[in-house]
Parts: C-alpha cells; sequence; structure tokens
C-alpha cells in the first residue's frame, strides 16, 4: 500500500504541475517541443485539453488517495492514462519518425510509471500491501 501511495502522490504532483503548465502558460510550453501556435483559439484548445484535463486527473489521483479502498481505483486511472499517453507516444515514434531522444525518454518515462502502475494494481487486487 505504501508504494501504491507514493505513485500515486507522484502521478497526482506530475499531472497538476504539467497541467498547471499548460494553463497558465500554453506558448511557452509547446514552444519546448517546437509547436506552433498560429491563433489564440489554438493555444486554448491547449490550454483546456493539455492544462485542465491534467489539472484533473491530478485532482482525481488525490481524490482516490483520501482513502485506503480508493488506491485501486487510482491505481486504474493512472496506469489507463500514462499507458495510453506511452503506446501513443510509441505509436508517433514508430510511424511518424519522432525517435528524438526527448521522446524516447518520455515514452520510456511513461510506459514504466504506467507498468508500475498496473502491477501495484495487480498486487493489491489480490489483497497484498504493494509494499
Amino acid at each position: 500500500m505504501k508504494i501504491s501511495r507514493i505513485l500515486l502522490v507522484l502521478g497526482s504532483l506530475a499531472y497538476l504541475s504539467f497541467g498547471l503548465l499548460f494553463f497558465i502558460n500554453p506558448d511557452a510550453i509547446t514552444d519546448m517541443d517546437g509547436i506552433v501556435l498560429p491563433t489564440r483559439s489554438s493555444a486554448n484548445h491547449i490550454r483546456a485539453i493539455l492544462g485542465g484535463m491534467e489539472i484533473g486527473l491530478g485532482v482525481l489521483l488525490i481524490y482516490f488517495l483520501m482513502r485506503k479502498e480508493r488506491i485501486i481505483y487510482g491505481l486504474i486511472v493512472l496506469s489507463g492514462s500514462i499507458g495510453a499517453a506511452s503506446i501513443a507516444r510509441l505509436y508517433g515514434i514508430a510511424f511518424d519518425g519522432a525517435g528524438d531522444t526527448s521522446n524516447w525518454i518520455s515514452f520510456i518515462a511513461e510506459f514504466g510509471f504506467g507498468a508500475l502502475a498496473l502491477v501495484l494494481y495487480f498486487i493489491e487486487k489480490k489483497g497484498g500491501n504493494g509494499e
């Protein structure tokens, strides 16, 4: 349970941090990856989806952390959300030729985080203590 809680805390902090960055200044964050936001409308889409959605996921993970019996649901959400992101990134690497160092590092981190959440989910589901 302790490792599961730590992972959910880290996941919530990551989602909240990135979400706030995208919410506050979508241009600065997208500029790091060479993404040009040609209109204020496009910046607002980034703000809403990458900012608002990630803030929402961070808050949801905190909600799951508040009660011991909800930890397992937090692990499902974390594994599904970050796992889907890692699969989408791998697709881009494989089919779009986006295999630069930044994408590989992000893929490894996302996949590892998602896989660990999934393993901890199965441990928690079996009644293990996740420590």
